[in-house]
């Protein structure tokens, strides 16, 4: 069934960044009807946030045919979300002391 395209504020593209995977879902689930791209795009966005480089990957096979200059954007978003959580896992990751194995070895 094919609904008319209504314009819906870029409000709700704050769904999905401020509560995650399960704001894109409700956004998607809101917006479908009236403006699907912008469902599909907030779906997007909550999978490149939550997974980094694959879920740009994911968005980007989700969106290239409606629109593939916002799908290369989240596939360049994931790849730097990627890098950025490999940073600062090597940064930050050593200097938390709840992370020490206590293996103990050669004491």
């Amino acid at each position: 069934m094919s609904y008319p395209e209504k314009s819906r504020s870029n409000a709700w593209f704050l769904l999905p960044i401020l509560f995650g995977l399960i704001g894109g879902v409700i956004a998607y689930f809101v917006l479908r009807k009236d403006d699907s791209i912008k469902a599909k795009t907030c779906v997007c966005i909550a999978i490149t946030i939550g997974l980094g480089f694959i879920g740009g990957i994911i968005s980007y096979f989700i969106l290239r045919k409606e629109n593939p200059s916002r799908a290369k954007l989240f596939l360049y978003l994931g790849i730097i979300f990627g890098i950025l959580g490999i940073l600062l896992n090597i940064l930050i990751g050593p200097s938390i002391p709840e992370l020490d194995s206590g293996f103990n070895v050669n004491t």
